[in-house]
């Protein structure tokens, strides 16, 4: 409670300064434009330590995010404007992602799979967006990208040289290693720093409640918020690490719904107390920790403001900066979303987000007429300056701080596809045994696979005949049937060993008297399953999820 006062003290000084601001850029400076130091006690020694700055609790301090407001409020209202919006480019011409900053003065881009088709030439985007930001102005801009892993990660072995990760729910099943965890994602964030991108809007806070979670699934870390806490600030950690800005998501939680906000707006239909002992719970770990960012959901809360999706609810940017002590950015999820153009126009979702507390603006379907709805909020009344000015002065301060981050992590090309070490780490503290005896051989020396698609049987084969087993042909007598689970598979196959390569939920109906969790087909997951299959390797980790009655390890 404490840090969350400091923090809530440390925003009031700055919008105390915010208010007291010319938005032409006047205010207490000094001659040279800076804010005026502060000074000492006369009666310091020099034998003393001096005290130290106060520091937000996501990074910058107090002056510099003050200095970041006097900034924002020297734009003027269509720079403002620009500098709270995140917009899309069409293809991977690095042209584009630079005239789409330069045509509305936007904070930066997103990238999608479509945008990327190589290394070099995703570096050569980070480029173009950065000289066209600085072409107005002396901070950076954003390149940002959904990289969870799993099913959400644009940049991976399938778009080009880089590491494909695992669902995010394997950082779950891992969280009995939370050093493990925090190295893989510090992995990660030093290969998408080395590509130009400076945000990663990941890890998933949700907690997930089984197969009923249409939307997140294995996206989450599981389904006991303390756990997917420790594990949601874990990955924090390993991002901050690498020099890559994060957001926590989906304020305040999407695992638990059966609605996908992509196509219309699911209701949490439940108390707030509720919502706090379950759904929150990592979001407020993710606060404590200092992650700098959390993405708003298009998720409504009746207990809040029925009807009316988070993204766009003033009680919800208030329960999170007054209940949560929040002090860094909020983020919308995509502006584009079911859940908000099925009711609401490109500009009033921008002008209502904003007036609501939001700070920055993700990917509207249609940029300028979200610019002109901020504009047009502005000289109706709806929306003050001073709200404008306070979210673009956020953002500045934030990729500030992205730049210390980089600066700290210094990243190179050769990051890119080199995190096989750290992922074999997380796969194999990740790797849980829920039926069967805990050592020795499992399974062997001949074997039979079935299941899985053609590829991923290759590649499990594969790496079950590098570590020594032999597989034959179905019609061949052998010692073990295996069987590869995946996504959509029957799990009540006959088998004697059962390794579920994605969700472990097929797990539940298996008649397997050795049952595998490994949460992903990568090739670190397989080598980790096959390695407690010929008891190399013990199997640590425990499931991160309820599965039928199993239980959550039996190690």
């Amino acid at each position: 409670m404490t840090r969350r006062r400091l923090a809530l003290a440390a925003l009031a000084a700055a919008l105390v300064l915010v208010g007291c601001t010319d938005p032409n850029g006047g205010g207490d400076q000094t001659s040279s434009g800076e804010p005026t130091p502060s000074t000492t006690s006369p009666s310091a020694t020099p034998s003393e330590t001096p005290t130290a700055e106060p520091t937000l609790a996501w990074g910058p301090t107090e002056a510099e995010l003050e200095q970041a407001m006097t900034d924002a409020a020297a734009l003027s209202d269509e720079e403002a404007a620009g500098q709270v919006l995140i917009g899309t480019f069409s293809g991977t011409d690095p042209a584009a992602a630079g005239a789409a900053v330069t045509d509305l003065g936007l904070g930066g881009v997103i990238v999608f799979a479509g945008n990327v088709a190589s290394l070099e030439q995703m570096i050569a985007v980070g480029d173009a967006v950065q000289e066209a930001v600085g072409a107005t102005r002396d901070w950076p801009g954003i390149v940002s990208v959904d990289n969870e892993g799993g099913i959400v990660q644009r940049l991976s072995a399938q778009t080009g040289p880089w590491t494909t990760f695992p669902p995010f729910q394997v950082a779950g099943a891992a969280s009995g290693s939370p050093e493990v965890v925090s190295a893989a994602y510090e992995a990660m964030g030093r290969e998408l720093l080395a590509s130009g991108i400076t945000m990663n809007f990941a890890p998933d806070a949700d907690v997930t409640v089984g197969p009923s979670d249409v939307t997140i699934g294995s996206r989450s870390a599981g389904s006991d918020p303390d756990r997917v806490a420790q594990t949601v600030v874990a990955a924090y950690e390993g991002f901050s690490a690498g020099g890559m800005l994060t957001s926590a998501k989906h304020f305040p939680g999407h695992g638990s719904l059966d609605v996908d906000s992509h196509e219309s707006l699911p209701v949490l239909d439940i108390p707030t107390a509720e919502l706090a002992s379950r759904d929150l719970v990592p979001f407020e770990a993710a606060v404590e920790a200092g992650v700098p960012a959390v993405m708003m959901g298009h998720i409504a809360v009746s207990d809040w403001d029925p009807g009316v999706p988070a993204s766009l609810s003033p009680a919800a940017y208030s329960y999170l900066r007054d209940e949560l002590g929040f002090t860094g950015v909020a983020v919308t999820d995509g502006l584009d979303m079911g859940a908000l153009t099925s009711t609401w126009s490109d500009g009033e979702i921008a002008a209502q987000a904003l007036i609501a507390g939001a700070d920055l603006l993700l990917g509207p379907t249609d940029l300028r007429a979200a610019r002109d709805g901020i504009l047009g909020a502005l000289a109706d009344g709806s929306l003050s300056r001073d709200r404008l000015t306070e979210a673009a002065g956020r953002v500045i301060a934030l990729v500030r701080w992205q730049a210390e981050l980089a600066q700290r992590a210094g990243a190179e090309p050769a990051d890119v596809g080199a995190s096989a070490p750290e992922l074999a780490d997380l796969a194999a503290a990740a790797v849980t045994l829920v039926a069967g005896e805990c050592s020795g051989s499992l399974a062997g020396p001949r074997i039979h696979v079935r299941g899985g698609t053609e590829d991923v049987w290759n590649a499990f084969v594969a790496t079950a005949q590098e570590a020594g087993l032999e597989v034959v042909p179905l019609e061949q007598p052998a010692d073990t049937d295996v069987r590869l689970l995946t996504a959509g598979s029957d799990g009540s196959a006959a088998a004697d060993v059962a390794i579920a390569l994605d969700s472990p939920y097929p797990l539940a109906a298996s008649p397997a008297q050795t049952q595998v969790a490994a949460y992903g087909s990568t090739p670190e997951a397989m080598a980790a399953a096959v390695a407690v299959l010929t008891g190399a390797a013990s199997a640590p980790g425990r499931l991160p999820v309820e599965v039928g009655d199993l239980p959550a390890s039996v190690c």
